[in-house]
């Protein structure tokens, strides 16, 4: 039997761990370069001007002035909405580009950027990880990312072998988006575990909604991402980061 202990709670006869992507495993840093390449090549693409490159930082949740992460921005919202939002700001320039034609072009980007130059796991994860594969825990990861440049960008930081499962938010994706709980579902589903004996972990309280929703046995809460204590309305415990989980 594994117990994990989080701040001043026990959770008992855990089967599965479901983490979140970005702001809970990794970093947000490696979408700099990522944002700043998809503008580029929109521009290149359909002979915009200069001017339009910070409409389209600004969209995809950099800040043009100081091309930082803008952290209450977009940069959370799912993959397929901000293609969504690309092909609505091109259509007021009476660009009728299709929701695959700029799939494509983002496709393309997470090609040409080296990630191992810019992913980075927050300190802990791989610990974690490592004692909970030990002990038997299946262990998946949902995300609003697509799958193929979720499964690039944690193999670049050397975590894609720890996982059962994979599940990001592509165009033809069979569940919907967190906080509903397809995801949760899909994946203990797959592996044949116990929903009720699964633990969430995330920096977003859809995350943890999502858990609530499908039935989860605890919904960890972490402040490494973009989220403020206030923020989560669905923790059953709130901890600075995933170093804080302990197993026994």
């Amino acid at each position: 039997m594994v117990t994990i202990i989080c701040g001043d709670k026990k959770f008992e006869e855990v089967e599965i761990f479901c983490f979140d992507k970005d702001g809970t495993l990794l970093t947000l840093n490696m979408y700099k370069p990522v944002m700043k390449k998809r503008a580029e090549l929109l521009l290149d693409k359909y002979g915009l001007k200069q001017e339009n490159y910070n409409d389209l930082l600004s969209l995809m949740g950099l800040n043009p002035e100081t091309e930082e992460i803008d952290h209450k921005g977009p940069i959370h919202i799912e993959r397929v909405e901000i293609i969504r939002r690309t092909r609505e700001y091109l259509r007021t320039f009476s660009i009728n580009s299709s929701i695959e034609e700029i799939a494509e072009l983002f496709d393309e980007v997470d090609h040409l950027i080296d990630f191992t130059e810019y992913v980075e796991a927050f300190d802990g994860v791989s610990s974690l990880l490592n004692q909970l594969r030990d002990k038997g825990i299946k262990l998946m990861v949902s995300t609003h990312d697509s799958t193929e440049p979720a499964s690039k960008q944690l193999a670049s930081a050397g975590l894609f072998d720890y996982f059962d499962l994979i599940y990001g938010l592509d165009i033809d994706s069979p569940y919907q988006a967190k906080p509903a709980p397809d995801m949760l579902q899909y994946g203990c589903k797959t592996l044949e575990v116990d929903i009720s004996k699964s633990i969430v972990v995330g920096d977003d309280d859809r995350d943890l909604l999502m858990g609530r929703n499908a039935g989860a046995l605890a919904c960890i809460g972490v402040l490494s991402g973009k989220a403020e204590e206030k923020d989560f309305k669905h923790a059953d415990v709130i901890v600075d980061s995933i170093a804080n989980i302990k197993i026994k």
